[in-house]
C-alpha cells in the first residue's frame, strides 16, 4: 500500500467580519481519523453548524487554539456545547484551566496527520503555529498575513523582539505555505517573511531618528511617522510605535546589564 492521501484542509470562516478581523477569522478543519479544527472563532452558530455538516454525524476530536485572542479562541463553548468530548489545546497562561496546556515540540494527531506545536510568542505570549511537516504547511494563526502587517498590541502582552524572533524561527521551517487566521493562504511564505523583516527593520530606524531628534512623546512619534493616519486606526499604529520603543529601550537595558 502507498502512503495515505494527504487531506486537503477545509476552510470554514468563523463568520465575524469586521474592521479587525476582514472577511471573519479563519478556521482551518483537517478531516480524517482524528478531525481537529485550527482555532475555534467566536461560537457563531453558523460556524458550529458548517462544522457539523462538513462531519456529518462523526465528532469533532480536537481543536487546536493558535492564541487566546477572542477571535481566536472564545468559540470553544459552543464547540463544547456541541461535541462534549472534543479535547481542546492551547499554549497554557496563568488561569488557563479549561485547556489541555500545548508544549513546544509537541506533536498532536490531526486527521490523520501529526501537527507540531511551534511556540511563536510576539502577537500574543501563548502563540503557537502548528508545522505539518509531512505536506511543509504551517498553520500561522496571527503570525503572518498577507498584505498587511501584524499588529504587536504593546502594553496587552506583545513584545516585538519576540515577534521578530518568531518570524525568523517560522523562516527557518522553510513552510511550502502559510495557512493563515486571517485573509488568503500565502503561497510564497519566505518571501512575505523577509518582506515583515524588512518593514520592522524601516519602522525602528523611523522611531530612532525621532528619538535622536529628541523627540520621545509617544503621540508626537506617532504624529510625525504617520502624519495621514485616520482615527479608526491610529490606536493600532500607536501600540506598534510602543512596541518599538520597548524593544529598544528592553536592548539597552541588556547592554547596560540591567
Amino acid at each position: 500500500m502507498g502512503p495515505t492521501p494527504m487531506v486537503e484542509p477545509i476552510l470554514l470562516t468563523a463568520a465575524n467580519p469586521g474592521p479587525w478581523t476582514g472577511a471573519g477569522n479563519n478556521t482551518w478543519l483537517i478531516d480524517g481519523g482524528e478531525p481537529a479544527l485550527i482555532d475555534a472563532g467566536i461560537g457563531k452558530p453558523e460556524h458550529v453548524a458548517a462544522i457539523a455538516a462538513t462531519l456529518g454525524n462523526r465528532p469533532l476530536v480536537h481543536v487546536l487554539v493558535t492564541h487566546g485572542h477572542p477571535d481566536h479562541a472564545s468559540g470553544i463553548v459552543a464547540l463544547r456545547e456541541h461535541w462534549p468530548g472534543l479535547k481542546a489545546w492551547k499554549w497554557p497562561l496563568e488561569g488557563d484551566d479549561a485547556w489541555r496546556p500545548l508544549a513546544d515540540g509537541q506533536i498532536l494527531r490531526a486527521g490523520d496527520r501529526n501537527l507540531h506545536a511551534v511556540h511563536t510568542p510576539g502577537h500574543a505570549p501563548d502563540h503557537v503555529c502548528f508545522w505539518d511537516p509531512a505536506s511543509r504547511d504551517l498553520y500561522g494563526g496571527d503570525m503572518i498575513i498577507q498584505g498587511t502587517t501584524v499588529m504587536i498590541p504593546a502594553g496587552h502582552g506583545g513584545d516585538l523582539g519576540a515577534y521578530l524572533r518568531s518570524l525568523h524561527r517560522v523562516g527557518a521551517l522553510n513552510p511550502r505555505r502559510v495557512l493563515p487566521g486571517h485573509g488568503p493562504i500565502i503561497e510564497t511564505p519566505a518571501e512575505i517573511i523577509a518582506e515583515y523583516l524588512e518593514h520592522r527593520r524601516l519602522r525602528e530606524n523611523q522611531v530612532r531618528a525621532c528619538l535622536d531628534e529628541g523627540l520621545t512623546d509617544l503621540d508626537a512619534i506617532v504624529a510625525r511617522i504617520y502624519p495621514n493616519i485616520s482615527d479608526a486606526v491610529r490606536p493600532a499604529a500607536r501600540m506598534t510605535l510602543e512596541a518599538h520603543l520597548q524593544k529598544l529601550k528592553d536592548e539597552e537595558q541588556r547592554r547596560r546589564g540591567e
